[in-house]
């Protein structure tokens, strides 16, 4: 149970201090938080948080020039940690109105929508003329929340699903490439596939080698054969 949201959300997502952090969520929150950063200073006006949990980037990216914050999310369950959503979802429909939102946010969503024309006409729908859609989706990571694990996008993927969805412009970006890739994946193998004491022996050397890829790591901001990232992010403009 958590009992301090507000220190839950610092520790977890935002300073990324948290000592019960594994290996493999520190270094995707990492690169996550690095995505909202560049969300951060344009951020403005009336913002939608779609499948939002707690919200965990919400004080975060708070300013003066955003004159709404509206959570919206399924009935809370105890993933919410005692964080309502400011609306309740049904799943299908966005309540709210054509051409008024000027952000939707959607981190790690769009993996878990089966129907992703569906949900992006959503999006387009309540967005105004000329507001953004930010997201971000992983490619590497383990099933999870399933049943309702249903994607893992290719760029192409999500190119030609804006573009079907008619919006007129977008950008999608790798949140890491090939060094981080692989600091994912045995970030991933040492905390989900080795025993106790096999974590305890090797744990100084596995963070020594974690540390030198996430530094190394060249970002590209195209997609070519034989790219490997460890996930995308992107702001796709009505």
């Amino acid at each position: 149970m958590i009992y301090n949201v507000e220190q839950y959300i610092n520790d977890y997502f935002i300073n990324l201090k948290s000592k019960k952090l594994s290996f493999s969520e520190y270094i995707i929150r990492k690169s996550l938080l690095e995505a909202v950063n560049e969300l951060k200073p344009i951020l403005h006006g009336k913002v939608l948080d779609l499948a939002c949990g707690v919200m965990p980037y919400k004080e975060y990216l708070l300013n003066q020039k955003i004159t709404e914050y509206i959570g919206m999310d399924l009935e809370p369950t105890e993933y919410h940690h005692h964080v309502k959503p400011d609306i309740i979802w049904d799943g299908k429909t966005i309540s709210i109105e054509d051409n008024s939102v000027d952000f939707v946010i959607a981190t790690e969503f769009l993996e878990h929508y089966f129907d992703t024309a569906s949900i992006l006409q959503e999006i387009k729908r309540v967005l105004k003329p000329g507001g953004i859609f930010f997201f971000t989706v992983p490619s590497i990571w383990p099933l999870h929340e399933a049943p309702y694990d249903y994607h893992r996008f290719s760029p192409f993927t999500l190119e030609e699903n804006f573009k079907r969805t008619e919006f007129s412009n977008w950008q999608v970006k790798p949140l890491g490439g090939f060094d981080y890739h692989l600091a994912v994946s045995l970030a991933l193998w040492y905390d989900n596939n080795l025993s106790i004491n096999k974590r305890k022996l090797i744990k100084p050397f596995l963070s020594f080698v974690l540390k030198k890829l996430m530094k190394k790591d060249i970002k590209r901001d195209f997609f070519k054969n034989g790219q490997l990232f460890s996930g995308l992010y992107g702001f796709v403009t009505k």
